[in-house]
């Protein structure tokens, strides 16, 4: 779409500049030279920021936002590390490079967003309200995703999906239009998040 971008006529999504894209050409050479990374890195549940060694492995892209996608070999877990929460990014000299096979496509198979977490993930079942669900239909949240049942009022939809907390975000946003009916973890989340929520409108009003 780059030869359309200057034509009055047609309106493109537009974002403000979101930091941490200025370690983006460092983190590909790190990528593509299999060197390992210290980043100091601040995440947004941590008072202060602090350095991880990462060995890197694929960069993601999600809602106008970049990722990183490496093994953290403390804790010996793949993680995701969000460009705009690091602050320093630089070489980790004398660390030897760890080589996983890692597929993205295997990795985020069953997620919604940037985070994959680790083990199979459970049949989600939705109820959405007719006119909500045509949204849906044009434009599936996942590739698992499967019409189950249909009524006048409503359409029933599957996932095979990580209830992470974009897919969780994804439900809150239809509202009343969407019912979770399976798993009961998920329906219980949901309903702890909507009860909280009518408890702040209810103790903070004007």
């Amino acid at each position: 779409y780059e030869g359309y971008k200057d034509l009055e006529f047609i309106h493109f999504e537009k974002t403000l500049e979101i930091s941490g894209v200025q370690f983006l050409e460092r983190l590909i050479t790190s990528i593509r030279d299999k060197k390992v990374l210290k980043i100091y890195y601040h995440p947004y549940y941590e008072d202060k920021p602090y350095f991880i060694d990462v060995h890197p492995y694929i960069l993601g892209e999600y809602k106008f936002r970049w990722y990183l996608i490496g093994l953290n070999a403390f804790k010996n877990q793949i993680r995701t590390y969000a460009l705009d929460r690091m602050r320093d990014v630089r070489e980790a000299e004398d660390i030897p490079y760890i080589e996983r096979r890692f597929k993205a496509d295997e990795y985020f198979k069953h997620s919604i967003g940037i985070i994959s977490p680790e083990g199979e993930p459970p049949l989600i079942k939705a109820a959405i309200q007719k006119t909500q669900a045509q949204y849906l239909i044009s434009q599936p949240w996942h590739a698992s995703q499967n019409i189950v049942e249909e009524t006048d009022e409503e359409i029933v939809f599957s996932f095979r999906a990580h209830p992470t907390y974009e897919f969780k975000s994804l439900l809150l946003g239809l509202g009343k239009d969407a019912l979770v009916l399976e798993p009961p973890s998920l329906r219980e989340d949901i309903q702890k998040e909507l009860a909280e929520m009518v408890n702040r409108y209810g103790t903070s009003g004007a």
